[in-house]
């Protein structure tokens, strides 16, 4: 199994933002598993190469550590048992232990040196051949203490780094097989994140097109299409609950000799 990293998210009313997310953003469900009542346990959400993971909110229950959060990252991969105990050995803090799920999943959860959560098994989303479009953005204190960890403890491989004027690492892009994560420093504009520590970033062709469809469908637009100095073009939204999305032609490239 290659590795693959998944962005989750977790909604109040998980039916409804599936279905807001088809008719905005175009993704497509191609798995939804009951919860208790009318909630969702799990459902899987495809755009083009790429899936997300998402289910319900609740209460939160102390034996469920995802119960309090509303997103996170889930890593598919073979071998959780060396990934855990490489994780562990690391300092990572083990929110749940390593064990076998009832849906045939091993894996475990850690959470990381900026408090955010992620999940490692074997259980595998379903997606198209190819590099995912998803990009989970993570929002850190220190980025380079970030970047050392997720390397040191995870085993992402560290690509492109920008510093910013403090010294500290403004942007970074690690890699996990065919998967990129984004890092940024805790100098990002607060009236953007608001309060928020994960985006979900989605490449693709046409932002423009896209960003008319979304408009359309009532998403919050915080910063319309625009070009960046790095030669993409893109724009940032809130879906129908408040999470921030960005759409945009930039995909980041591995660096020249790596895995």
């Amino acid at each position: 199994m290659t590795p693959r990293i998944h962005p989750v998210a977790r909604y109040e009313h998980a039916r409804e933002a599936i279905d807001w997310l088809a008719r905005a953003f175009g993704f497509e469900a191609t798995a939804i598993f009951d919860g208790p009542g009318d909630t969702v346990a799990h459902a899987e959400l495809t755009f083009g190469a790429g899936t997300i993971g998402i289910s319900s909110a609740g209460p939160v229950d102390p034996a469920n550590v995802w119960t309090t959060v509303r997103e996170g990252i889930y890593v598919s991969l073979a071998d959780p048992d060396t990934h855990h105990a490489r994780a562990r050995d690391a300092g990572a803090t083990i929110e749940r232990a390593l064990q076998d799920m009832d849906y045939g999943s091993r894996d475990y959860t850690a959470r990381d040196v900026g408090r955010h959560l992620w999940c490692f098994g074997t259980y595998a989303m379903s997606h198209e051949p190819g590099r995912s479009v998803f990009i989970p953005e993570l929002r850190y204190e220190d980025g380079r203490a970030a970047v050392e960890f997720l390397v040191r403890a995870f085993g992402l491989e560290a690509g492109l780094e920008i510093g910013g004027p403090d010294g500290d690492i403004q942007h970074a892009e690690l890699w996990l097989g065919d998967s990129v994560l984004m890092v940024v420093a805790d100098q990002d504009d607060d009236a953007l994140w608001c309060g928020h520590r994960q985006c979900t970033h989605v490449c693709l062709a046409d932002p423009d097109a896209h960003f008319a469809r979304a408009r359309a469908a009532g998403a919050t637009i915080v910063r319309p299409p625009h070009d960046t100095p790095y030669g993409a073009r893109g724009y940032l939204a809130r879906d129908v609950e408040g999470l921030l999305w960005g759409f945009s032609t930039y995909m980041p490239q591995r660096p020249a000799g790596s895995r």
